[in-house]
C-alpha cells in the first residue's frame, strides 16, 4: 500500500471515498454475521467512517485502524468525542466509549495492539491495496484475529483495462482464493454501483458491481 499517497489524499481532503452515510450494506447484513451485541470489531484502514458508529450503535466494542491523523482528528471532531490518547507499541491509540482508533500502518500491527477482536467489517481496506499486495493484506488480516472470527467484506469489481485503481477490482475468485482456506465464502448481494459512483464513471468505467460477502468459518 502505497502510505504516502493515501496521507496525501487526506491532507488535500481528496476523499471521494467517504460516504456521508452508513453503508447501506453494512445496515442490511451486519445481523448475518450473527456475533453478539457486545461483539468487538475490526476495522482496518476505516477513515472517518460513519460505519464506525453504526457497529457502536449496535452494542460493539470497535477498534478502527486509519493511517491518517487528519481522518481521525476529523472523525472525532464530528461526531463530538472527546478521545483520551495514548501510546500503545509507539502507535498513538484514541479511546473513547467503547471505541479505539489506531493512527498507523496497518502491517504494522500486532495482535497485542489490536487487542480482542469477535468480528472484522471491511469495506475500504482490501480494495485500497493493489493485487500484488491483497495476499500480503490477507495473510496479515488473518494473522491478526482468531479462526472464530466472521468477517462482512465489500468489494469493488470492474474491468481494469479500463481504469487503474485505487479502488482495485476485486473479483469473487480472488475473495475465494484469498479466504477460502479459513472461510465459507458467501455472496450476500450484488448491485449495479456506476451510477452511484459517477466519479468512477469518468475515470472510464463502463460497468461497476459491489458486493457483499459474508465470510463465516469453516
Amino acid at each position: 500500500m502505497d502510505t504516502k499517497f493515501w496521507i496525501e489524499k487526506w491532507e488535500q481532503q481528496q476523499i471521494g471515498f467517504h460516504l456521508p452515510t452508513t453503508h447501506p450494506m453494512l445496515a442490511r447484513h451486519w445481523s448475518e454475521l450473527d456475533v453478539g451485541m457486545d461483539a468487538h470489531v475490526l476495522v482496518p484502514l476505516c477513515g472517518k467512517s460513519l460505519d464506525l458508529t453504526y457497529l457502536m450503535s449496535r452494542g460493539c466494542g470497535v477498534t478502527g485502524v486509519e493511517l491518517s491523523p487528519i481522518a481521525i482528528r476529523q472523525f472525532l471532531d464530528e461526531q463530538g468525542l472527546q478521545a483520551t490518547t495514548m501510546d500503545i507499541e509507539g502507535m498513538p491509540v484514541s479511546i473513547v466509549d467503547g471505541l479505539r482508533l489506531i493512527e498507523g500502518d496497518f502491517f504494522r500491527l500486532s495482535a497485542g495492539i489490536i487487542g480482542r477482536v469477535d468480528a472484522v467489517y471491511d469495506r475500504a481496506a482490501l480494495i485500497a491495496m493493489p493485487p500484488d499486495q491483497q495476499d500480503h493484506y490477507a495473510r496479515k488480516l488473518l494473522a491478526l484475529t482468531p479462526e472464530s472470527a466472521p468477517i462482512l467484506l465489500i468489494t469493488l469489481d470492474y474491468d481494469p483495462n479500463e481504469m487503474s485503481g485505487p479502488p482495485f477490482a476485486t473479483s469473487g475468485e480472488q475473495v475465494r482464493r484469498l479466504f477460502g482456506e479459513r472461510y465459507e465464502v458467501d455472496l450476500l448481494e450484488q448491485v449495479d454501483a456506476l451510477a452511484d459512483n459517477p466519479a468512477l464513471q469518468g475515470r472510464g468505467l463502463s460497468a461497476l458491481t459491489e458486493t457483499a460477502w459474508r465470510l463465516m468459518p469453516r
